[in-house]
């Protein structure tokens, strides 16, 4: 489940639920499969939580922090699995976003920190089935315990700094 992330998603929820029951359903062993469909969900869960930041004030402060986890788990999924072609983690939202509700904000967080708890279960699972635990792993299991706990408001961090110029998978 590749999708190019552009003006043409309608439905990051949407998008970032399948992402999630496709990760429940990976087989652990198919670590490629494994990361690549994280990745999916984190370019979900990335423009999810910019329309919920725009929704309601109470997210963009969360939003503000879970941004940096989310280029650190970016970092570590592009370095440790071939990205697929056109795929796209969203740096900010379309031109053309459209304004949500703060019913609907409170329910793409939920979307969000429920994906997490998903991908750190399964990258856990996979990294138990190696014969020795590879840092491909290490990292976005932590990272995607980090990303849950920053839009759960347990866990702070430092704004995102990019680097000049911006990754070419960050736009």
């Amino acid at each position: 489940m590749t999708i190019t992330v552009d003006r043409l998603v309608q439905d990051p929820c949407a998008w970032l639920s399948a992402a999630t029951h496709e990760l429940a359903d990976a087989p652990p062993a198919d670590t490629r499969a494994v990361l690549l469909t994280v990745w999916d969900g984190l370019a979900a869960a990335r423009l999810a939580g910019l329309h919920a930041a725009t929704a309601s004030p109470g997210w963009q402060a969360r939003q503000r922090c879970a941004e940096a986890v989310e280029f650190d788990l970016a970092v570590q999924l592009a370095k440790d699995c071939t990205v697929a072609p056109g795929l796209a983690v969203p740096a900010r939202l379309p031109g053309a976003a459209v304004d949500w509700t703060s019913e609907r904000a409170d329910a793409a967080v939920a979307v969000i920190i429920r994906f997490c708890r998903t991908a750190e279960r399964v990258l856990r699972r996979a990294g138990e089935l190696r014969p020795v635990w590879e840092d491909s792993l290490l990292g976005p299991v932590a990272l995607t315990r980090w990303l849950g706990d920053c839009w759960a408001g347990r866990h702070t961090c430092c704004p995102l700094r990019l680097p000049a110029p911006p990754p070419p998978w960050w736009r």
